[in-house]
Formats: structure tokens, sequence, C-alpha cells
């Protein structure tokens, strides 16, 4: 019973700090994640003091948990600010949602219109976040296509899918694990801004990549991207 109870208090440690909603809020996480590791280490602290001093095994146990969960934070923190510099002038926006980093890029530097091919000028800031993810191999990527409106939803559909695609690709000749890699389409369903305006199609007319520790979520079982958000 209790070698089921320290595996359980273990595989809890595992997950502390980010096993959340990625999709929360942008702010640094290194605090989150400690206290949430404190908490699973208490429960360790408490399973190996046995019977004996079971206050001072959870205080040991809680300190175990927010070193473990605080570590999480870190590494994305710093990954984080890695990207900032690195995508600074690229004209990718790099947002932290919870224990996620998501780079956006419009189409503008990405694509042409109506084509799934990476535009040459996206290639160097492809190969600098295929860097990284290298860099940090404790997290898996989600990499999404979303178009505006206009047009046939069944079109705007398969180029999501397909630029989508083209990006995953494109990571895995630069040597990213492709296992670690999700590409997935939404077409039109999720804009960010206001399609009746060629500003908000524009904005609209992006790809995004997600990176999230490994911890919280495994390729196939993302959790989806927000609604649309305007």
């Amino acid at each position: 019973m209790k070698k089921t109870l320290i595996v359980t208090a273990l595989s809890i440690l595992t997950v502390a700090g980010c096993a959340q909603n990625p999709f929360y809020g942008e702010h640094a996480q290194t605090t989150r994640g400690a206290a949430i590791g404190a908490g699973a280490g208490a429960i360790l602290g408490n399973v190996v003091a046995g019977s004996g001093n079971r206050t001072t095994g959870g205080l040991v146990g809680a300190a175990i948990g927010a070193t473990v969960g605080g570590l999480v934070g870190r590494q994305m923190d710093k990954q984080e600010a890695e990207l900032r510099q690195q995508m600074a002038g690229t004209g990718v926006q790099v947002q932290r949602q919870g224990d996620t980093i998501r780079l956006q890029a419009p189409e503008n530097i990405t694509f042409d219109t109506g084509r799934a091919d990476v535009k040459p000028q996206f290639q160097p800031v492809l190969t600098r976040v295929s860097q990284s993810i290298q860099q940090y191999p404790d997290t898996v990527v989600q990499i999404e296509g979303h178009t505006d409106s206009t047009g046939a939803a069944s079109f705007n559909q398969t180029l999501s899918e397909n630029r989508a695609e083209s990006v995953r690709s494109y990571m895995t000749q630069r040597g990213v694990d492709a296992n670690r890699l999700v590409a997935v389409g939404y077409g039109a369903s999720r804009p960010v801004a206001d399609n009746g305006t060629p500003q908000g199609r524009a904005q609209n007319r992006r790809v995004e990549v997600l990176i999230v520790p490994t911890q919280a979520q495994q390729p196939g079982a993302m959790q989806p991207a927000p609604g649309p958000r305007y």
C-alpha cells in the first residue's frame, strides 16, 4: 500500500507545475509551478514519513515538490525569454499562456496567398524555432494553421491544414523529432480579429506554434486552441 502511494505521489510530482489548462493567462509561471509541486511533494513526504513525524515528512516533501515544479516553470521562462530575443524584428509575436509558449506568425511573412509553401524569408525564423525546440526536449509542439473567412470554408480548412503540415515538415527536416510535433488546421473557425475589415482578415491569416511541457500534454492529446478570440 505504501509503495503504491509513493508511486502515486511521484506521478503527481511529474506533472507538478504544468498539469493545468495551458491556455490560462500570460505571466511568469515559476511561482505557480512551485506551488503545485509543493502540494504533491507534501503527499510524498507524509508517505515516506510513515507513522512517524508526518509534519516533518510533509515539510520535506513539500520542499522537494516545490523544487520540481519550479524547475518546469523556470525552464519555460528561460525558453520564452530566449524566443522573445530571437523573434524580435521578425514579425512573430511571442505570447505566454499558462505553461504554454505561443508563437504567432502572420501570413505576410509565412505563406503567399492561397499557397502552403513556406516563404524563403520565413525559413530562417522557423530554423531558429526548431533549434529552440531541440534545445528544450521536455516539450511537445502543436502547429496550427488559421485563415480568414474569405472563400469557401472547405478550401480554407484544407489550406490551414496544409500550411500547418508544411511547418511541421520543415521542422522535422531541421532535426526536430516528428513525434513531438502535431499539425492541425482550424480554417476560419478561430479568428483573432474582425473578418469584416482588411486589417482584421490579415490578422486572422496566421500560423501559430504552441510549445507545451511534456508533462502537461502529449502529442495527439493536446487541449484544443481557444475558441474565437474576437
